[in-house]
């Protein structure tokens, strides 16, 4: 994954700063590794960036 790309997530997810469930897409800023775990970091616009495991998040193919 690159800094750019569209996400889409597996299944729904709430925001863990928010409560409120996230949009299916979003786009990918950065991973990180945080205790030995991976965790992506994922802009939803106007709901905000969200910090989500791999597994929760597909890449969506490129339209172009």
């Amino acid at each position: 994954m690159r800094p750019g790309d569209t996400l889409k997530t597996t299944k729904p997810i709430r925001s863990q700063k928010t409560g409120t469930l996230l949009p299916r897409h979003g786009i990918f800023v950065r991973a990180v590794e945080n205790m030995g775990r991976k965790l992506i970091l994922v802009n939803f616009g106007p709901a905000g960036e969200e910090y989500l495991f791999p597994e929760e998040v597909l890449l969506e193919p490129s339209k172009s």
